[in-house]
């Protein structure tokens, strides 16, 4: 209510009649954009925001899906140096006349190699 009394005030002292029923229009007119403008602004940004994260969110599934290719790759490497290694062993220890030093670490290869046993 105190805006509407500033609003005439201004519109009398500015001239008359046509002045308060042009500030009156004004006023009201004025003051659903305001709260219109506010919704777009604040729409704006909100769908900004989710368009940044969605970006963000898709970069980071397509990192985590190339660290999964590359987990997969490496883990296959692994597997097949493991039976590279138990053949050697096994070729070590089936042959005669191999040093007593180097069938002892053999036999005995330290238990675990990255939780992986011989």
């Amino acid at each position: 209510m105190t805006n509407i009394w500033a609003l005439l005030a201004a519109a009398v002292g500015g001239g008359g009649l046509a002045g308060v029923v042009g500030t009156l229009i004004t006023g009201v007119m004025g003051r659903p954009k305001t709260r219109a403008d506010a919704v777009a602004l604040l729409t704006d940004s909100a769908l900004k925001q989710v368009n940044e994260l969605q970006e963000r969110t898709a970069e980071a599934e397509r990192e985590a899906l190339a660290a999964r290719q590359q987990m997969r790759e490496l883990t296959g490497e692994i597997d097949a140096a493991v039976a590279t290694l138990r053949t050697w062993r096994s070729a070590i220890l089936s042959t005669p006349g191999v040093p007593e030093s180097l069938l002892v670490m053999v036999r005995n290869p330290g238990g675990a190699i990255n939780g992986r046993h011989l």
